[in-house]
């Protein structure tokens, strides 16, 4: 009897902490680990209508649900199950135990999969929809084979947030003569008046993000004032804390179709082994103005124009790319976006030919509409997104606000206020 009171208290209220899962070989980051899992896409969801474009973050109150696609090249079938970690606002494991925020035992199947169909290139496909969790805060979700939890194929972050906070924008120009016309600063406050707040600079963090991107976000941002009577928390900065590259619109391809060229496609061929895409040849604008594109902010969406089903009958089609440069960087060129997951992966790097002005390269994607953008990688160095794209205050851009909240005595981060805005217009 003592034996089996001992196992009850071990399955509710976790394992101790040397016999939780190794810590060590824990990854923080949106990544892809083996190179046949493709196409990964993890968007919101309610009611059965998707909504492809937002960014995996939901409020704890609304009946939303975050779902995860992705294709496995080839025709064997794989059994995967995945499981969730929360963490704290540093991307962290957080020391909270599995039913602290999850109603079930931690590990699900992917049980949603189908085979490709009338495709160059099979795949199987599948689909799976992350339980509802019962706290605000980060997520990681681990998808990983065969129940061997170190065989991971994919992680994803995801953000869970309550709203118990206000949160005001404030866009405008660069406040900096030099930065007025390429770069955005986003200012907001917050209030905080539905909590008592003793020591906001440590107990309140904040993110603040372009694109839904984690690579290029400011943490940990600092108010410029506390306005303690009030219950407001001010981030209007003068020294450029919160201060983004404008970036340029994000080039565009359309591969939808392969019988025909899409937008910025100079052609396409296909046969019964292969569908391939030539994007037209792309250059410099830096020295140019703002670019018109169909702009998605650096991301896609998959689609076939002749049958609608583009999760199971979009192929996979090898495309390539070609760039001319009047000079020769000073470093490497890679193409990036949401499809390089925001990453700089070795595929996708644009080889030079022998004069060192002129790049091609060349990329597997399945049918759908693209955006990309070329960005200079230097080791020891941030990418460079502006030499080869310019930068323009009057991009067109997402941001978003995250707000952390630990209270006096708590174990976790909370999440306790997001909010959007379109950076477009400044009237």
């Amino acid at each position: 009897m003592k034996n089996f009171l001992c196992l009850a208290a071990l399955l509710f209220f976790g394992l101790p902490a040397r016999a939780q899962e190794d810590k060590s070989r824990f990854f923080t980051n949106d990544h892809i680990y083996d190179p046949n899992i493709q196409t990964v896409l993890f968007y919101p969801t309610e009611g059965g209508n998707a909504s492809l474009l937002e960014f995996p973050v939901i409020y704890i109150r609304e009946n939303k649900s975050l779902r995860l696609d992705f294709d496995e090249l080839g025709n064997e079938y794989h059994n995967y199950n995945f499981k969730i970690i929360h963490c704290n606002h540093d991307w962290q494991p957080s020391i909270l135990n599995d039913f602290e925020f999850l109603d079930q035992f931690n590990e699900f199947s992917v049980d949603q999969y189908e085979s490709s169909l009338n495709t160059r290139h099979p795949y199987i496909h599948y689909n799976l929809m992350v339980p509802k969790v019962k706290v605000s805060g980060n997520y990681i979700l681990k998808v990983y084979r065969n129940l061997d939890q170190n065989d991971v194929v994919i992680t994803r972050r995801f953000v869970v947030y309550d709203s118990n906070i206000g949160i005001s924008f404030d866009p405008k120009f660069a406040l900096d003569p030099a930065l007025r016309f390429s770069h955005q600063q986003i200012d907001f406050t917050l209030n905080y008046s539905r909590y008592n707040i003793f020591n906001a600079n440590d107990m309140i963090k904040v993110v603040l993000r372009q694109n839904g991107r984690w690579d290029n976000a400011f943490y940990n941002l600092k108010p410029m004032f506390i306005k303690e009577d009030e219950k407001i928390l001010d981030y209007h900065f003068y020294n450029n804390e919160n201060v983004f590259p404008g970036l340029n619109e994000y080039r565009g391809f359309d591969i939808r179709s392969i019988r025909f060229g899409g937008q910025n496609v100079a052609g396409t061929r296909f046969d019964n082994e292969k569908a391939v895409a030539y994007v037209m040849p792309d250059g410099s604008r830096n020295a140019r103005t703002l670019s018109q594109w169909i702009d998605l902010n650096g991301r896609y969406v998959i689609d076939n124009f002749e049958t609608r089903r583009g999760h199971v009958e979009a192929d996979y089609v090898d495309t390539y790319f070609s760039l001319e440069i009047p000079y020769a960087p000073d470093g490497d060129i890679y193409l990036f976006g949401l499809f390089s997951d925001w990453e700089i992966r070795p595929e996708f790097r644009m080889k030079p030919d022998a004069s060192g002005k002129k790049f091609s390269g060349h990329v597997r994607c399945k049918q759908g509409f693209y955006n990309y953008s070329y960005v200079v990688v230097k080791p020891g160095f941030r990418p460079d997104e502006t030499s080869l794209e310019g930068s323009y205050m009057q991009t067109e851009n997402r941001y978003d606000v995250l707000v952390y909240f630990r209270p006096i005595g708590a174990r976790y981060d909370h999440v306790i206020g997001y909010k959007e805005i379109d950076y477009n217009k400044i009237r």
